[in-house]
């Protein structure tokens, strides 16, 4: 260990994530499905910052920020926590760190939980990230990956892309394949119903659904090369039909996309988040002026809405130029 060690705190953005595509395959033995989505990292982040505490041993997590809700823990059932945990004791257990070394979190929440936009696992990946840096040791890319897939399916896209922001993810989501970086001058119009969607139960409600014809799978990993229109019908998200089934709430959001204009927009992940594509961001922020006057008007609240951009990275100790 550097005897720099404490002295100062290291920041880390943890980008949210959107799915260009999301097809769900075979259920496997061990219960996960296999799947083929498209991630793609945008510009709301949530941020991870680390020190490190010679001496003291052990992780220590705080949480705030506009999104730090109720269901964002801070022990070590947030994966964070468990990702600067495991961290630790691989590094302390190879020689790279002492055994007696700490880390103190904050854990900094823009992105909404349980929203289909990965925010946990994102902050997994950051706080890997954040620890390395603050303590001075790096695990190997095997190691950091086979710890970051038991943390969660999605965690390992947020540092195995973390040079592009988009890659093909398949098995159960831990097998990452970088993409090139997207255009930033996509305008991702974002909107997070305020509907908690928990993807093992919108998973679940798959049963019922997977025993009827099942078209094949198109996947155009060039989507954001394709103009407008031709990107727009190029999403898709084969979890869609089962978070609709299992919450009436997203139903109606679903509806109110449908009857203003909006039809193009698609679920991220096992929601509750919904987004749409456009080349202007004037019309990308009035068709979220439009569909938030329309919510309002049915009874409908949100957690947000951004006008966004694809990130150009993963988990970062800082923003690229």
């Amino acid at each position: 260990m550097s005897a720099r060690a404490g002295d100062r705190s290291v920041r880390v953005l943890a980008p949210a994530k959107i799915n260009a595509w999301l097809g769900v395959l075979a259920r496997r033995a061990d219960g996960y499905h296999e799947i083929d989505t498209g991630m793609l990292a945008v510009d709301l982040c949530d941020v991870v910052e680390a020190r490190a505490v010679p001496g003291r041993g052990g992780v220590r997590l705080s949480v705030d920020g506009p999104h730090a809700s109720a269901d964002v823990p801070s022990d070590q059932s947030n994966l964070a926590y468990a990702a600067a945990s495991a961290a630790l004791a691989l590094a302390a257990r190879d020689g790279s760190v002492a055994t007696d070394l700490g880390v103190d979190l904050r854990l900094t929440k823009h992105v909404p939980s349980q929203a289909g936009l990965g925010g946990g696992s994102s902050d997994a990946a950051a706080a890997l990230l954040a620890v390395e840096r603050a303590c001075e040791f790096q695990l190997d890319s095997s190691r950091a990956h086979e710890m970051l897939a038991a943390l969660g399916s999605d965690c390992v896209f947020f540092r195995a892309a973390a040079s592009t922001g988009f890659a093909r993810c398949t098995g159960r989501g831990e097998i990452v394949a970088p993409l090139p970086a997207v255009d930033r001058a996509w305008n991702i119009a974002l909107i997070t119903p305020r509907v908690a969607a928990p993807t093992a139960a919108v998973y679940g409600a798959l049963a019922g659904l997977l025993i009827k014809p099942s078209t094949p799978l198109i996947v155009r990993p060039d989507v954001f090369d394709l103009g407008e229109a031709a990107a727009r019908n190029s999403l898709f998200n084969r979890l869609e039909d089962a978070a609709l089934a299992l919450l009436p709430e997203l139903r109606a959001w679903r509806a109110l996309f449908d009857a203003n204009a909006a039809s193009h927009f698609r679920l991220s992940g096992s929601g509750a988040s919904f987004f749409g594509l456009f080349r202007e961001r004037e019309l990308a922020a009035a068709s979220l002026e439009r569909l938030l006057a329309a919510a309002t008007s049915r009874g409908l609240p949100s957690r947000g809405a951004w006008v966004l951009h694809p990130a150009a990275h993963g988990a970062c100790e800082s923003a690229p130029v």
